[in-house]
């Protein structure tokens, strides 16, 4: 008979052990990327975030985006200005959150499926393994 297989908990160094705690890896072949060394500071920083909000999200967002597959779907987050700015504290302005997230863009590691830029909603990114493959 097999046995259940026990949950992962976090040590103490990586977790305050609330129940609603979430993490979101990065392997070392991303990290030793050439994209990845590409990127500011600031971007890999942002990356991390917008990685932790797409696992800390429990219901997925749902764009009105016919070309996308249900896997696609699933690799959806959210980040608005109420998270990157009141929620994680990460920029004071929107510029620089829009250069970085540009960046993340251009090198592969997340698409931007709707913009609620100028509809004051909540955007909708899609995390991408093109980073594995852009020079």
């Amino acid at each position: 008979m097999a046995r259940k297989k026990e949950r992962y908990r976090p040590k103490s160094f990586e977790s305050d052990g609330s129940r609603s705690d979430t993490s979101a890896n990065i392997y070392m072949s991303m990290l030793m990327s050439d994209n990845w060394r590409s990127l500011s500071t600031n971007a890999q920083r942002l990356y991390i975030y917008c990685k932790s909000q797409y696992y800390a999200e429990k219901r997925k967002p749902k764009p009105d985006y016919k070309q996308l597959t249900e896997q696609e779907l699933q690799q959806c987050f959210t980040m608005n200005k109420s998270k990157w700015k009141d929620l994680y504290h990460l920029y004071t302005n929107n510029r620089q959150f829009y250069k970085d997230m540009d960046l993340l863009i251009e090198y592969g590691f997340v698409e931007r499926i709707e913009s609620g830029k100028n509809t004051r909603t909540k955007s909708i990114y899609m995390l991408s393994d093109k980073w594995q493959k852009t020079p």
